[in-house]
């Protein structure tokens, strides 16, 4: 079988077996290559928002310190490869197969899902390939996410939003008692949601497990100091009333609170990891050439300028606009290629876009659960767009935005950027 056949089948598995949170699968497809989880040493990181950025910053981190270092994280932006790397090297296609095969084989008997699949995989050869380190990002949730048969050595919770209500529940501490759900006992965990809203459900969880728990918040302050033009970021960071500044080419008032979590969760690694401050400054200043990292506010092209997002919800969608503005683009200045999944909250997406958007370019991916353009088309107008587009295809709608010869940035949905990268391979 060669290799597009084993993918077609995995991502079959999506519609066929679905969404099913629980660890009984993912337990028994580990227990059949040997239960590798429990010979990794493991970071383990939920969230809404900003745990792909605080896994990417991690394992750059490690990687310059010299530790071979595993990343999973999901859902990839063009190949599926990218979701396995090793010091930012996705796992080869002939690996891809003969892991997968055995694996989906086991999974058809038990109703195993794509993501319990792709997680067993990600976890086999990472211990096969005896990784120092491996950083972990939850796929949906935490409690019952494939992901959390591990037991890691350190527990990370970035923002908390509404996301993936229909799963994980419709308030925000319902969904933080799900994220909370990674916490194990006596292992450190940090926590990088700011504000009370949610507070207490981490606490608790903690305190239930005895393990130590640590608010960024509450000992380290990153602030913005000025984004440049090509989204690099200078940031200032004080601890123990000392001041530094940083740079990072991942730009966004938002990553500051990622970089917050990152360096608060750097002690509890020191324990077993030698992290010089030159592996931070050069880890963060290199993320996206180090680990791979895509489509994160990505400035594609300068004049004019394009960028690419792959946010998906209204706070990550907030933050975007937050940066591009703080980059001194002036209010409805873009034009904007948007679509999204109907399952999402779009009327708060479509909220967050509008003060930005000089032209809204409606599109659909060609997936079942994509919201049809000429929904978004009515949503858009009734929030208050004055001008919005209609088109047949994304590559149409990215082609209008881009001949207008004006700042462009395509967003919304991570199959929206999938296709208009797809693009550029033509």
């Amino acid at each position: 079988m060669d290799l597009q056949n084993i993918l077609d089948e995995l991502f079959a598995m999506t519609f066929h077996a679905g969404i099913k949170p629980g660890l009984e699968r993912i337990t028994t497809l580990c227990e059949s290559i040997d239960d590798p989880h429990l010979r990794l040493p493991v970071i383990h990181v939920a969230g809404t928002n900003g745990k792909g950025s605080t896994c990417s910053m991690l394992a750059s981190i490690l990687t310059h310190a010299g530790y071979r270092t595993g990343l999973y994280t999901s859902p990839h932006v063009r190949h599926f490869r990218e979701r396995i790397r090793i010091d930012g090297v996705p796992i080869s296609d002939e690996e891809i197969a003969r892991y997968a095969v055995p694996l989906m084989a086991t999974a058809r008997d038990i109703g195993g899902t794509f993501f319990e699949v792709t997680t067993a995989m990600a976890l086999q050869y990472f211990a096969d390939r005896r990784v120092d380190i491996v950083v972990l990002e939850t796929g949906l949730g935490g409690r019952l996410d494939a992901t959390n048969v591990v037991q890691p050595l350190l527990s990370i919770i970035t923002q908390i939003d509404m996301d993936h209500m229909e799963y994980l529940g419709t308030t925000l501490p319902a969904i933080a008692g799900e994220k909370a759900g990674i916490i194990k006992p006596e292992t450190p965990v940090v926590v990088g949601h700011h504000g009370d809203d949610v507070r207490s459900v981490f606490v608790r969880k903690a305190e239930r497990e005895r393990a130590p728990i640590v608010f960024a918040e509450d000992v380290i302050d990153v602030r913005c100091d000025r984004i440049l033009p090509d989204l690099h970021m200078s940031v200032a960071v004080t601890s123990d009333d000392e001041l530094r500044y940083m740079m990072t080419d991942l730009a966004g008032v938002h990553q500051t609170r990622n970089i917050a979590t990152v360096l608060t969760s750097l002690p509890a690694l020191r324990s077993t990891y030698h992290i010089e401050e030159h592996h931070i400054d050069q880890g963060l200043r290199r993320v996206r050439a180090t680990t791979g990292l895509a489509a994160r506010c990505e400035l594609i092209q300068s004049d004019p300028v394009i960028v690419h997002d792959v946010s998906h919800n209204p706070g990550g969608l907030r933050a975007l606009v937050e940066t591009l503005r703080a980059a001194d683009h002036p209010e409805r200045s873009f034009q904007v290629v948007f679509g999204a999944m109907s399952d999402k909250d779009v009327d708060g997406m479509l909220h967050a876009l509008l003060p930005i958007a000089h032209t809204l370019h409606c599109c659909s991916p060609h997936i079942p659960r994509s919201m049809p353009v000429d929904e978004l088309v009515t949503r858009a107008h009734a929030i208050g767009f004055s001008t919005v587009t209609s088109s047949s295809s994304i590559a149409e709608a990215y082609a209008q935005a881009i001949t207008k010869e004006a700042p462009t940035v395509a967003c919304g949905s991570f199959h929206i950027i999938d296709e208009v990268r797809a693009l550029s391979e033509q």
